[in-house]
């Protein structure tokens, strides 16, 4: 779920996030975003079940629905990538294309700590 237009570049959403948008055009559903800041070929090659969570590489999960955000963690742990928890929908902003953790290989102690100075403005 990222902004991006057909043709390249990303469409301003103003005040809202690509989530938000898609959660609006589906009423009920039970929306995770995740997997939104991660090169798809590193799913297949990056994920170390071996290592424990603080050190594996990092995947955000924001949803307004923790039920569903627990059940995309597990997931994320199955594969050998650690879930780091980016809030809410809204809070899913930072998560998007130009974002200081987009396509950034981090680690999930080293995600956490950029997610809270995106949350102090740092």
């Amino acid at each position: 779920m990222n902004p991006y237009r057909a043709w390249g570049g990303t469409y301003d959403l103003g005040d809202s996030t690509s989530s938000e948008e898609t959660h609006k055009r589906l009423p009920g559903a039970r929306l995770v975003k995740a997997f939104n800041t991660i090169y798809f070929r590193h799913l297949a090659t990056e994920g170390r079940p071996d290592l424990p969570d603080d050190d594996r590489r990092a995947i955000f999960v924001a949803s307004d629905d923790p039920g569903a955000k627990s059940t995309v963690s597990a997931i994320i742990r199955q594969l050998g990538f650690a879930p780091v928890d980016a809030g809410t929908l809204r809070d899913g902003v930072h998560l998007q294309p130009g974002s200081p953790v987009y396509n950034q290989q981090l680690s999930a102690r080293d995600a956490r700590e950029r997610l809270a100075a995106l949350a102090r403005g740092a």
